[in-house]
């Protein structure tokens, strides 16, 4: 089958990858007719493009690396976030207190224990000037 058959063929879509192959050799060498020189810049190109997506098939262990511990910081990043998000969102009350190793958040029980706790520590008028004026 010669060239121009190919052509024909080619711009109808009814080609193989081995006759398009066949295609790109010959627009490639030297020594293409002058009638079908308008032809070898596309076919050229096509030659490039190939050659291209060859070189850019699989990517190299570096960049997969670096693909992976992006991935990783990402998903870590992320879990920071939600805890962080989480803790203003009602993880732990705003004020609180502890006694006795014991967290209370509320108000009027944590009032009602700290009267109980100076009532113990009251001292009489008696304590106080004794303590005040002793020699």
């Amino acid at each position: 089958m010669n060239i121009e058959e190919l052509l024909n063929k080619y711009f109808e879509g009814e080609t193989s990858c081995d006759e398009e192959r066949k295609l790109r050799r010959f627009f490639m060498q030297g020594n293409v007719p002058g009638h079908l020189q308008a032809y070898r810049p596309m076919f050229a190109f096509f030659e490039e493009e190939s050659k291209r997506t060859k070189k850019k098939s699989a990517p190299s262990l570096p960049r997969r690396l670096l693909y992976a511990f992006s991935g990783i910081a990402a998903g870590v990043l992320i879990a920071l976030a939600i805890a962080g998000i989480s803790r203003h969102l009602g993880g732990e009350p705003e004020n609180y207190v502890i006694i006795d190793g014991k967290c209370y958040t509320d108000a009027r029980l944590i009032h009602e224990q700290a009267r109980d706790a100076f009532d113990e520590v009251r001292f009489s008028e008696d304590e106080v000037f004794a303590t005040l004026f002793a020699e």
